[in-house]
């Protein structure tokens, strides 16, 4: 009798968990997300988090399973990774690095805009501010993908061009374009001229002697053209 009576108690008090348990995660809000952590940028709001990592406010915290909330986050053109936590009962806990805004790329009546390893974030209407590169051909694109182009060397020698550009002491922002196979900068009616921007550095210092001799003189036309590996040419008029 007494076994019986231990019996019935421990499925009484079983029960009774079970249903304080289902009556908690069925009528409270205690083991569901209520708050999504994520460091704050731009480009992505809220809205974006929950509609990529397909996890609503709201949601059992067990349904949510952070390798899928990962891949998922990851298809987005501005996340380049992320790591997810939860965090006990009801915070989901996003650490993003996100890709930024790099240079435009301009081609027929196209407009996107690149992040520095050619991933495209963006169709646009208008150029953003910065830097844009005109007249380089690509052959298909996607959101979130490498951009597909037959002579991705030089749209690398170009985000070096860049780079290099952003780190010396030139204000002006010169429109970057790619012609006669090769890889130009116009400073108004001053071109340089780099060919397909091997040997970049050695080139761009080049670049910058002539270009701090002409500005001292007042110079702001030509063509100064350090394509070639013989010595660099500084020609007044014409190409």
């Amino acid at each position: 009798m007494k076994k019986f009576f231990k019996r019935l108690m421990l499925l009484i008090l079983l029960g009774a968990l079970v249903y304080g348990a289902y009556y908690v995660y069925g009528n409270t809000e205690i083991l569901r997300i209520q708050k999504i952590e994520y460091n704050l940028n731009d480009n992505i709001d809220l809205y974006e988090i929950q509609r990529y990592s397909r996890v609503e406010l709201g949601v059992s915290y067990f349904m949510v399973k952070p390798r899928d909330v990962k891949t998922q986050l990851e298809t987005h053109p501005y996340i380049e990774s992320v790591k997810v936590e939860k965090k006990f009962p009801h915070t989901l806990k996003l650490d993003i690095v996100f890709r930024e805004h790099y240079f435009n790329i301009v081609y027929s009546d196209i407009i996107l805009s690149l992040d520095d390893s050619l991933h495209v974030l963006k169709v646009l209407d208008e150029p953003m501010d910065g830097y844009t590169v005109e007249g380089f051909a690509f052959d298909s694109f996607s959101t979130g993908q490498t951009i597909i182009v037959q002579k991705k060397y030089l749209l690398e020698n170009i985000v070096l061009l860049i780079q290099l550009l952003k780190k010396s002491h030139i204000e002006e922002i010169p429109v970057i374009s790619y012609e006669h196979d090769g890889i130009m900068l116009r400073f108004g009616e001053l071109k340089v001229r780099f060919g397909n921007g091997s040997e970049i550095e050695t080139k761009f210092n080049d670049f910058i002697n002539i270009y701090e001799a002409l500005k001292s003189e007042d110079i702001i036309t030509g063509t100064i053209d350090v394509s070639s590996a013989g010595l660099p040419v500084y020609r007044p008029f014409g190409e």
